[in-house]
């Protein structure tokens, strides 16, 4: 069988303050610099999280690092990710990988091997223009694998508000 995921590229890391956090990846490991957004009602007025109208606001930090990229996210509002943190604290969240297939092949074929069960969020920018805005679900394979495989909708023609790649990446 070959493999749906053909690139790792993201380790997601949940955390309770993303400045404290970058303070301590700069200062004390040398790892940065960092890029800050702010994920939520600004950015993507229209969200649909799980099919139904919702918004997942959190607070991210992007760094180039070591072949690929570090995201620190910090819940702002009430939602799993804030209680993923108070059940969990800081730590591993998820890694980000790309895949072979295209998003919905990808998302019905966990469906299948999983028994039908639903990604843990599948949240998608609601601009009423298909194949435009970001998309993205977390496949929980912890029972399976052990983690959180995230798999973004590579078809989109839109996408986040910063460039692909961060100047100055630590190795």
């Amino acid at each position: 069988m070959e493999p749906f995921i053909s690139h790792l590229f993201q380790i997601g890391i949940l955390v309770e303050n993303v400045e404290e956090s970058i303070r301590h990846y700069e200062m004390e490991y040398g790892i940065g610099p960092w890029e800050i957004l702010d994920f939520g009602p600004k950015l993507f007025p229209k969200m649909l999280v799980d099919g139904k109208p919702g918004m997942l606001e959190i607070r991210c930090a992007f760094c180039k690092a070591f072949g690929m990229e570090i995201e620190l996210v910090e819940p702002v509002s009430k939602s799993v990710y804030k209680d993923w943190v108070a059940q969990h604290g800081n730590g591993l969240h998820h890694l980000a990988v790309r895949t072979r297939d295209k998003f919905p092949d990808v998302l019905a074929e966990h469906a299948r091997l999983t028994g039908g069960r639903a990604p843990w969020i599948h949240a998608k920018e609601d601009n009423g223009k298909d194949g435009e805005g970001m998309e993205f679900a977390y496949l929980d394979l912890r029972k399976e694998l052990g983690l959180i495989l995230e798999i973004y909708n590579e078809e989109r023609t839109g996408g986040l508000p910063f460039a692909a790649e961060t100047k100055g990446e630590t190795s």
